[in-house]
């Protein structure tokens, strides 16, 4: 069990291999290769423990609440994961839409709109299945308007693909298909592989509760991230 960190297009990539009966029972290495500490369950390439949220890139334009964005696989009836993940942020005070795949056209619109009348808090998509490729295909469109996306958190999509550089961190959990930065890409882009895992599979691995809490907390921690006025230029 090894993490391996590379650059490749200006871009961090990290591929964590899973190996073990369960997600819950298995620690994984640090990003420098180190094995993490056993103390807490780890889940992610860079030592990040559920509970304990783990360094993302800084996004350079948070100004405003987070907004994030859930998008269902097929038929809507195998991705219910990311109406608990709604659930969940929604307690927590962050703004979470849900839907289907199918609408990543309306919800392109959605960002581009928010985005140009001047809300420009952090974006953060996350899908599974086809609502993965979903959110990568929407991350795309906005690119084209120069809007930065926060955070990627993909479960288990039906295909590899490249993340554009509007991206500033994306995160893969998969059983199939990594992701790499697209050529000119500053983002990180961090696979977590699945493959030998038979305890997990493409319609649970978006309801596993450790990875519904990492993901909880990396997008708390972009949230919290927001820019704020100088004390010195408060009034």
């Amino acid at each position: 069990m090894r993490g391996i960190a590379s650059f490749l297009a200006g871009a961090w990539i990290v591929t964590a291999s899973l190996t073990g009966a369960t997600a819950a029972s298995l620690g994984l290495a640090s990003s420098n290769g180190s094995i993490a500490g056993r103390g807490a369950p780890h889940y992610v390439q860079n030592n990040a423990a559920p509970g304990r949220r783990s360094a993302l890139h800084k996004y350079p334009q948070a100004e405003g609440p987070a907004k994030v964005y859930l998008l269902r696989g097929f038929l809507n009836v195998f991705s219910l994961g990311m109406d608990d993940l709604a659930a969940k942020l929604e307690a927590d005070g962050i703004s979470a839409t849900v839907t289907n795949h199918a609408d990543a056209d309306v919800i392109a619109s959605q960002i581009v709109t928010a985005y140009t009348s001047g809300d420009h808090g952090p974006i953060i998509l996350v899908g599974h299945s086809l609502g993965a490729d979903a959110i990568v295909e929407v991350a795309d469109a906005v690119a084209r308007y120069n809007i930065p996306i926060a955070l990627l958190v993909l479960f288990d999509g039906t295909e590899s693909h490249q993340i554009p550089a509007n991206v500033a961190n994306a995160i893969n959990y998969t059983k199939h298909f990594m992701i790499t930065p697209a050529i000119g890409s500053s983002g990180q882009v961090s696979n977590v592989d699945f493959s030998s895992d038979a305890s997990i599979d493409h319609l649970s691995i978006d309801r596993n509760l450790s990875l519904q809490t990492q993901t909880v907390n990396y997008i708390l921690q972009v949230a919290s991230a927001v820019q704020r006025e100088p004390v010195s230029r408060r009034r």
